[in-house]
C-alpha cells in the first residue's frame, strides 16, 4: 500500500490520467471518478473515465462538467475496484496497465500495481476526498456534489454501520462546499425505499390515530 502524499505525488507526475470504474457502476464509483476528473482537470490535466457498462443516467448531472477528451494516457488509475475482475469485459486489457487503486474495501486484492486503502473508510469517495485534501485541492461545488453522491451510496444515506464521524464529518465538510444535499439524498436512495418509508409513516400515523 502507498500513503496519501504518495498517491498525491503518482497523480502530480503524470498529465493524461484515465480513471477506471468498476462495472455496474453505482454512485460511490462515478462519484469517486467525477470527483477525482474534476480536481485533475482543474490542475490542466487531461483526464477521461472509463467504464464498461453504460452508465446510470442519474449521475449526469456530477459527470456534465467532467470535459470529454481523446488521448492516450500516461497513468491508469482505478477507484472503488477491490478485484481486477470488477472491470468488466471491456476494461480488463487495462487491469496490467493500472499504476493507482484508490479504493476502501477491505477485500481489496492489491490487483493494481500501488493501492491507497483504507479499509475502514465509508466510502471510496471518503478515500478520495482525503487523497484530494493532501493535494491541497479546492473542493469546488462540482467536486463536493460528486463525492457526497458517493457518501450518500455506499453509506445507505448515513444510516450503515460504515458511517464514522469521520464520514459525518467530510459530508458536512462537502455541503458547506457547495454539495446539493438534498437532490444528492434522492439520487442515492432507490425510490423503492422511500416508498417504503413512506409507506411506514403513513402505517405508523394510522396505528396511532386508532390508539387515540
Amino acid at each position: 500500500m502507498i500513503t496519501y502524499k504518495q498517491a498525491a505525488d503518482l497523480l502530480y507526475s503524470h498529465d493524461k490520467i484515465r480513471i477506471l470504474t468498476h462495472q455496474s457502476p453505482d454512485g460511490d464509483t462515478v462519484g469517486s471518478a467525477a470527483g477525482l476528473a474534476l480536481a485533475l482537470q482543474d490542475m490542466g490535466k487531461q483526464v477521461q473515465i472509463a467504464c464498461s457498462d453504460p452508465i446510470p443516467p442519474k449521475y449526469d448531472d456530477i459527470l456534465a462538467p467532467v470535459v470529454p477528451q481523446e488521448f492516450e494516457p500516461d497513468l491508469i488509475v482505478a477507484v472503488d475496484v477491490a478485484d481486477a475482475k470488477l472491470l468488466g469485459a471491456k476494461l480488463a486489457p487495462c487491469a496490467a496497465q493500472t499504476r493507482l487503486c484508490v479504493d476502501h474495501h477491505a477485500s481489496n486484492t492489491f490487483w493494481a500495481a500501488e493501492t491507497l486503502l483504507e479499509g475502514d473508510a465509508g466510502a471510496a469517495c471518503e478515500v478520495v476526498y482525503l487523497l484530494l485534501k493532501e493535494m491541497g485541492t479546492e473542493i469546488t461545488p462540482a467536486i463536493a456534489a460528486s463525492l457526497y453522491t458517493g457518501l450518500c451510496t455506499d453509506t445507505g444515506c448515513f444510516r450503515y454501520s460504515n458511517t464514522s464521524p469521520r464520514t459525518l464529518r467530510i459530508a458536512a465538510e462537502l455541503m458547506e462546499a457547495g454539495a446539493p444535499a438534498a437532490p444528492t439524498l434522492m439520487t442515492a436512495t432507490p425510490p423503492a425505499s422511500f416508498a417504503r418509508r413512506s409507506w411506514s409513516f403513513s402505517l405508523s400515523y394510522s396505528l396511532v390515530e386508532m390508539a387515540i
